[in-house]
């Protein structure tokens, strides 16, 4: 298995996460009273903004620092600071069991599963 396939599997599984927290987030913040949905929206931007762009920054700064390979890097970091930042707000707004997480982690298990039976693998 290359080094390249890895990459690509890392960032499908971290789509497919980012996927499963998106629909969480609507659920929680659809249970919420409407009149927060606004403030629900700026809090997930508040924290997925910076977080992504200090990923971002880091990239380009191992790129300047001479650092290979930094477009298959990219490819993880930025679903991965989706992730983080939804699971922070998603974390926020509603209180998860155990049981929760793991739901989600076989959602997003039979979610990339079926993207790559879609896509005839990697």
């Amino acid at each position: 298995m290359s080094a390249i396939l890895i990459v690509k599997f890392c960032s499908l599984m971290l789509w497919c996460y980012a996927a499963v927290l998106t629909v969480a987030w609507f659920r929680a913040v659809g249970a919420e009273d409407q009149k927060t949905h606004v403030g629900h929206f700026v809090g997930l931007m508040g924290v997925f903004v910076p977080l992504s762009s200090l990923l971002v920054f880091s990239v380009f700064a191992g790129a300047m620092l001479g650092l290979p390979s930094i477009i298959p890097i990219l490819a993880v970091v930025l679903p991965a600071g989706l992730v983080i930042g939804l699971q922070l707000e998603v974390s926020r707004i509603c209180l998860s069991s155990e049981r929760m997480e793991l739901i989600r982690l076989g959602c997003t298990l039979c979610l990339t599963m079926a993207v790559l039976a879609w896509r005839g693998g990697i």
